[in-house]
């Protein structure tokens, strides 16, 4: 058992425990937790996610590129295109991964994320902890509020195209909020952790 459950109560065990068990194994030495996200034909997005268990060989590590806008907030992810970095056929666009490749002075991904369709892509935590589906479901929601909020003027204030800057804060209470809406609007127990 992963040892963050370890001490804690019954109930908050159960609460948990959904958002838990797709990753309740001993990881093998170097082994890292990461989030597969599926091209669009797997839409919507809550089924596009999926946890994947990657060898420190995966070209995630090597290849993937860093997403800038989660990195300003303090929860920097590297993410890898099947498609882009590994030369395989996309079947389809992957709206998630271009929306984390956001550049923050323009909002706008890079123009080979925009023009290529990325297909299956996999996301991984720079610091190789454990990345959850309900932590990447947290930043995609993320950027795409952002997204909402881009405007080419807001980067005369210096602040890049969201016309505030970014910050760990600003993240987390974007965090705190969607977690709050998500436990009371859908009844998500356990949606309550954001690293």
């Amino acid at each position: 058992m992963d040892v963050k459950l370890i001490g804690k109560s019954k109930e908050c065990q159960a609460a948990h425990w959904k958002i838990h068990k797709p990753v309740c194994k001993p990881l093998e030495a170097d082994e890292v937790w990461g989030i597969k996200i599926l091209d669009n034909r797997y839409q919507p997005w809550s089924r596009q996610f999926q946890h994947v268990l990657l060898e420190p060989s995966h070209p995630v590590f090597t290849q993937g590129e860093l997403c800038p806008v989660t990195a300003k907030c303090g929860f920097p992810l590297l993410i890898w295109s099947e498609a882009i970095h590994g030369g395989l056929p996309a079947m389809e666009n992957n709206q998630p991964a271009v929306y984390l490749r956001i550049e923050p002075h323009d909002g706008f991904a890079p123009f080979h994320w925009q023009t290529k369709d990325p297909g299956t892509c996999i996301v991984v935590r720079q610091d190789r902890k454990l990345l959850t589906k309900e932590a990447l479901e947290i930043v995609y929601n993320f950027h795409s509020h952002l997204l909402d909020l881009a405007d080419p003027d807001n980067a005369a204030s210096g602040h890049g195209a969201f016309g505030r800057p970014l910050t760990p804060e600003w993240l987390r209470s974007f965090a705190d909020d969607y977690r709050e809406d998500e436990t009371n609007r859908g009844g998500r127990k356990g949606f309550d952790f954001f690293p």
